[in-house]
């Protein structure tokens, strides 16, 4: 077994004998930031991962938190025959209420 690995070891080392790596420092500094710059620039490079469940789930609850006042103020409006005040009156093909017909008869 160590026979074959040195075999190969060889005849890797003897087929890439002619390639050099000049870009050693670049690699290092890149790996290993140093300077505010270079660390803004690793910070950068990486992927951001958003997970789509978590999101949607504070955007639904957010959605629900500001509607909640519009469904509430919906919700808290009197029947329509609760009070005399709010009845609706048909006149000449319309609608009104029966305290804004009223009204105008004052006038």
């Amino acid at each position: 077994m160590k026979k074959t690995k040195a075999q190969l070891k060889g005849q890797l080392d003897k087929e890439m004998e002619h390639i050099q790596f000049t870009n050693h420092q670049q690699v290092l500094n890149h790996v290993y930031p140093t300077t505010w710059k270079q660390k803004l620039l690793k910070l950068w490079n990486k992927e951001i991962y958003i997970p789509l469940v978590p999101i949607s789930v504070v955007l639904v609850l957010f959605m629900v938190v500001m509607g909640y006042p519009a469904i509430k103020s919906i919700e808290q409006r009197p029947d329509e025959g609760a009070s005399d005040s709010i009845k609706h009156v048909d006149g000449s093909g319309y609608f009104y209420w029966e305290s804004n017909q009223r009204g105008g008869e004052k006038r």
